[in-house]
């Protein structure tokens, strides 16, 4: 039976879901807020990614919630993880780690010579999992990894099978579970089997380009019930933030301008080749070989505004503040007081070391506190 009624039940159930931080800068706003829980997602990338410190951050975020919290571990060591934690500042205190290995399993068994291998690791190795589930009760889980299992199994109906089991377990048990899995280069994408039974798949991405640094992004491949915003979000890990997210600047998102006001450059003739001035809410983008005057026609729309009592940001690439400061000085533009009293916000990057996404998040972060010191 369908009809309204039917259709305002499941809005009030999605309603009453419960959303969990992610405990990652950035994620939880690309989410809307965090995952719905209690449900299993897939953490996917390839080595050195950042999987597992999104795990354990994942893991900290509950302990600070006062959440029971498990890392199962078939890929590391306790004490991997524990160096881990330490390089951010870190410790692992709250969450329990439970260490298995699949070769240990296989020895218990090993005179049970009429079940194959494989069967004996997995069906060992999946009754230790939830006998500990079962033993300490957690609220979040975080399972290293599928890859381990993937090659257990060693066809995809059996690890299918074993994921939907494992699935319905931890629902049983009202946990919400991230499993890890390793994606390696080369070949057909692995772990595309398995997206269908995940409620949500989140995708890291790293690529080391010709020329820089690595760069880090990550994906919302799926995610069920929840308006995610699309795309690729650069990302980094930083030592003591761990894994640090720039959610891409959506346009339709952006609130609407005020009444447009023109601002000038306090040079006559330049104003009024622009019709009276530069119109607020706009982009202009000036474009000239080296020595033209960008960067003097930029400090003279500075300066001006900063004569009128109006905050600015400048944000310089490859010149150090010191000789932009010496080259305004000498035009006349002592910018070095108003940068030191406040008034004059100067961000200089290495466009080497910082992302697109990070730069935007940096841009709107110095408007938005501009804005609401200024209201």
């Amino acid at each position: 039976m369908s009809g309204p009624g039917r259709r305002e039940d499941k809005i009030a159930s999605r309603k009453k879901d419960v959303i969990v931080s992610t405990g990652i800068t950035g994620l939880d706003e690309i989410l809307r807020g965090g995952l719905p829980s209690p449900n299993l997602y897939i953490l996917q990338g390839p080595p050195g990614s950042g999987k597992t410190t999104a795990g354990l951050q994942f893991l900290r975020e509950g302990v600070a919630a006062g959440q029971n919290c498990m890392y199962v571990s078939l890929s590391q060591s306790a004490r991997e993880l524990e160096a881990i934690t330490r390089s951010h500042g870190w410790t692992l205190d709250g969450i329990r780690v439970e260490e298995f290995s699949a070769s240990d399993a296989l020895n218990a068994a090993a005179e049970q010579t009429i079940f194959q291998t494989s069967e004996l690791r997995l069906d060992e190795t999946r009754k230790a999992i939830e006998a500990a589930i079962n033993e300490h009760k957690p609220a979040r889980l975080v399972y290293d990894s599928l890859l381990e299992v993937r090659l257990i199994t060693g066809d995809s109906p059996r690890f299918r099978r074993e994921l939907i089991a494992f699935k319905s377990f931890l629902a049983e048990h009202n946990v919400i579970g991230l499993l890890l899995d390793t994606q390696t280069s080369g070949g057909d994408r692995n772990g595309e089997e398995i997206e269908g039974i995940a409620h949500g798949v989140i995708r890291f991405d790293k690529a080391l380009e010709e020329y820089g640094s690595v760069r880090r992004r990550v994906e919302i491949s799926k995610m069920r019930g929840v308006p995610v915003a699309d795309g690729y979000h650069d990302m980094a890990i930083r030592e003591g933030d761990g894994i640090v997210l720039f959610p891409r600047i959506v346009p339709g998102n952006a609130s609407e301008p005020g009444q447009p006001q023109l601002i000038k450059s306090g040079v006559e003739a330049l104003d009024e080749m622009f019709g009276g001035g530069q119109e607020s809410g706009t982009t202009t983008l000036v474009i000239g070989q080296s020595g033209t005057g960008k960067s003097t026609m930029s400090s003279l729309y500075a300066t001006a505004a900063l004569n009128r009592g109006e905050s600015v940001a400048l944000f310089l690439f490859e010149e150090r503040l010191e000789t932009f400061f010496r080259r305004s000085e000498g035009l006349g533009m002592n910018l070095r007081k108003l940068h030191k009293d406040g008034q004059l916000i100067i961000h200089d990057f290495n466009p080497n070391e910082i992302s697109p996404g990070e730069f935007g998040q940096i841009v709107q972060k110095v408007v938005s506190e501009k804005i609401s010191g200024s209201s």
